[in-house]
């Protein structure tokens, strides 16, 4: 389907409505979905025949695994296409830190040189196995299909892939999947933790749309409200479901992986990760970056996104009670730190990975003058500002309910780290990605550090 207009762009909010889909915006982009079809039922590994035939007959096909994913379903899937012709190859990504493998450039090297003689790659596994196939199969020029294994992640359906590279957590554009294979026999039978992780990740999109507006109120940054429904209203879906999901229960795994990929789509749409990753992405990330100088292993990805939403969550709402009247722009730009302070304490705070993280926060840093036109924006447009911010967020003591029905992680304890790991992102996290968030919101009007154990008071994550 494609078509122009100058109104405001309405977006199908179901899968089969948005297979394919592609419509010009006011906004000025073509919001579009490569994605052709997925699969949602049970027994629906057996339909990688299909999509596989959609590709051709014969083909040279590659199946992605680690050890894990390859007893779980992966021999089946290698036997299903081998009796229907094709020539089948496989890579096993090794286990890294944790007994398990990492989406790093080693990895998705490894990856890139199975593919080198391959028409069609088969992702088999969920975040890493995922994000280093389609990556890869992106830069060989070759399509691929995605067969989950868990509902862990909105990254199935995602034009992007989440990489570990020079010691920083980056995302990277690349393609769609052909299609997904979610099949619920298998889906509910992933561990509870992994199913807990992919409520995590989709109860963030409140807050992450909230940021999406936020950067294209203060900052200019491109905005489009159509795809941010598409995710929006999955995810309201699924905070119903919390409970059942934490059961197990197949109608409620179904719904969820429904929600994931529709958040996966809803990035795509954008063209940009902005409607599904905001603040509380980027202290999951902070958490990951620096797994390795503490040698420990790097946390499910979902399950750190859940409890840093509540973090942001209640940092927005710690701003919301701020007096705009308090405010003074002027005594805010002479309070401001000076660039090149800043730069020093990423130098502190980041050690090895200082040069990168800092050509990344250097994007989004301002002189007096911008800095002062900024907050101007902010302050004489603050009633407007969270009028519009208030649309999608959902109350901090929310997101803690929803995510404890269905026994995901609340707190720091039960993430397995410390409250130092977050007293220490919090300020931190700002720092390693170009994308403005309400974490430089907090920083521009000069509170973050002074909101601080407020917000993480409020938060109750600390514990």
């Amino acid at each position: 389907m494609s078509e122009e207009t100058s109104e405001p762009l309405v977006i199908p909010e179901t899968l089969d409505e948005l297979f394919g889909f592609s419509a010009a915006c006011a906004c000025g982009r073509v919001h579009s979905v490569e994605l052709k079809g997925a699969s949602i039922r049970s027994g629906a590994v057996e339909d990688v025949l299909d999509w596989a035939r959609e590709i051709g007959h014969g083909l040279r096909v590659c199946v992605v695994v680690d050890s894990r994913t390859d007893r779980i379903c992966g021999r089946q899937v290698r036997d299903l296409l081998a009796r229907d012709g094709y020539r089948v190859e496989q890579c096993v990504l090794p286990d890294g830190a944790g007994g398990r493998p990492h989406a790093d450039d080693g990895a998705v090297t490894l990856a890139e040189e199975a593919l080198a003689a391959c028409d069609l790659a088969v992702a088999v596994g969920s975040g890493t196995i995922n994000d280093v196939t389609k990556l890869s199969s992106y830069r060989r020029k070759i399509p691929y299909l995605a067969v989950a294994t868990a509902p862990s992640m909105n990254g199935y359906t995602s034009a992007i892939a989440a990489v570990m590279s020079k010691g920083v957590k980056r995302t990277v554009e690349c393609h769609q999947p052909l299609a997904v294979i979610a099949d619920l026999d298998i889906l509910c039978r992933a561990p509870g933790d992994l199913v807990a992780a992919g409520l995590g990740d989709l109860e963030s999109k409140p807050t992450a749309s909230a940021d999406f507006r936020l950067a294209g109120f203060v900052r200019g940054d491109y905005y489009c409200p159509a795809p941010e429904k598409v995710v929006l209203n999955a995810e309201a879906r699924v905070a119903e479901a919390a409970a059942a999901i934490g059961k197990l229960e197949p109608e409620a795994i179904a719904l969820l992986t429904e929600a994931l990929l529709l958040s996966g789509i809803s990035m795509k749409l954008a063209g940009t990760s902005s409607p599904a990753s905001g603040g509380e992405h980027l202290i999951s990330h902070f958490w990951d970056m620096t797994a390795p100088d503490e040698d420990r292993v790097e946390g499910w990805h979902g399950a750190q996104v859940g409890v840093a939403t509540i973090v942001t969550a209640s940092l927005y709402e710690s701003l919301r009670e701020l007096d705009p009247a308090g405010l003074e722009v002027e005594r805010l730009v002479a309070a401001q730190t000076p660039k090149e302070t800043l730069l020093e304490r990423v130098g502190e705070r980041h050690g090895r990975r200082a040069g990168e993280v800092a050509r990344e926060f250097s994007k989004k840093l301002l002189d007096a003058d911008e800095l002062r036109d900024e907050l101007g924006r902010i302050i004489g447009g603050w009633d407007e500002l969270w009028a519009e911010l208030q649309k999608t967020l959902r109350p901090s003591s929310e997101v803690r309910a929803i995510l404890s029905a269905a026994g995901a992680p609340v707190s720091m304890k039960e993430l397995g780290l410390t409250p130092g790991h977050l007293q220490r992102a919090y300020p931190a996290a700002r720092e390693i990605r170009g994308r403005f968030t309400v974490l430089d919101l907090a920083a521009e009007l000069g509170v973050l550090d002074s909101l601080s154990a407020e917000v993480l008071d409020r938060s109750a994550c600390l514990a």
